[in-house]
């Protein structure tokens, strides 16, 4: 099974939102960047943010508002809510608490939360994190994102999911993404670890790697932070003009997509984590051994596209993506609030 080098890896994050992507190339003639992003906001984005590491050296650029409603423009260190890369804190932590000996890649489900899941005894924390447990995703039952104010529990959320039949391959099989994986791998660090999952991820990687701008955020946002809006609709039919989001609590994401972030704190994050400065080369290889899923190859809450990144972490009207380029130590973070 391959395994990604730090400079070609792509963190990947899903949903059903496409950010415009940026080339992976050092050529002479790649658009400028401030060219990109004016093309981003005359497509019809309020604002948009990216960050370019290279050499060591960090480029930032924005374009359009943070708040649109009043007037304040977009600056490269908003905070924003980044999806699904909280993913890949969260398989970090998970890793973090296997490298202390409070958890195992081959514990089940079973033994840290018994009778949670059916087939729970064949499940493990490995196939958690590789989206090889064959769970139904929750996001994908409508219940959720009808209700997506109220404030759900994990276990609420859970027991959706498995009311469903599972995915077709059994654990183990192949891949299957559903953020439901990581609901239950939150659960299980919570157990594991002693702690809530908001108290081990300050405790262990904001505070350590001193991610000033990052933080779990389940309920709404306080204080700046660039505002996503989308259209309402009815049974897949826009039913009027695009609605500010900023103010909906994320509860239905919690360990799947709850951290609110900066670019320049996830470029730090990765930085950080890509060199070994969070877990140790053991570990980090486990993390980066890729294995084939569909158009990509996954590993432990990591992935790579064979193009630059293209379907970012989108929560509720903001999307946003991290696309290094291959062969180079270039990475782009790239933040677009959706209209």
């Amino acid at each position: 099974m391959p395994r990604v080098h730090a400079a070609a890896l792509i963190l990947v994050a899903f949903s059903t939102l496409v950010l415009v992507g940026c080339p992976g190339s050092r050529s002479g003639d790649e658009p400028e960047l401030g060219t990109l992003l004016d093309h981003v906001i005359a497509a019809g984005a309020p604002g948009v943010l990216v960050v370019v590491r290279e050499d060591g050296k960090v480029r930032s650029e924005a374009r359009g508002f943070a708040d649109r409603s009043r007037s304040l423009r977009m600056r490269a260190d908003e905070r924003f809510r980044i999806g699904s890369i909280t993913k890949t804190f969260v398989a970090s932590l998970a890793l973090l608490l296997v490298e202390d000996g409070s958890l195992r890649l081959n514990d089940t489900v079973e033994r840290w939360l018994p009778g949670l899941v059916p087939a729970g005894g064949a499940i493990t924390v490995r196939h958690l994190l590789s989206h090889t447990a064959g769970l139904f995703d929750y996001v994908e039952d409508g219940r959720v994102l009808r209700a997506h104010e109220r404030r759900w529990r994990p276990r609420e959320l859970i027991s959706i999911a498995v009311a469903h039949p599972p995915e077709r391959s059994p654990p183990g099989g192949s891949f299957a993404y559903s953020s439901t994986n990581y609901l239950v791998l939150g659960l299980i660090v919570e157990e594991a670890g002693g702690a809530s999952l908001g108290q081990q991820l300050r405790s262990r990687l904001f505070g350590p790697l001193r991610l000033h701008g990052t933080s779990f955020v389940p309920g709404a946002i306080r204080g700046l932070h660039v505002h996503g809006h989308r259209p309402p609709s009815h049974q897949g039919v826009v039913t009027g003009p695009p609605v500010d989001t900023s103010a909906e609590p994320a509860w239905w994401t919690w360990a799947a997509g709850a951290i609110v972030s900066t670019a320049g704190d996830v470029q730090r994050f990765f930085a950080a984590l890509l060199r070994g400065r969070v877990l140790s080369p053991p570990l980090l290889r486990e993390m980066e051994t890729l294995v084939p899923a569909g158009r990509l190859q996954y590993g432990l809450g990591i992935a790579t596209f064979p193009t630059p990144a293209r379907r970012p972490g989108a929560i509720r009207g903001t999307s946003r993506g991290r696309s290094p380029s291959p062969g180079t130590q270039r990475t782009r973070r790239v933040s677009s609030s959706l209209w």
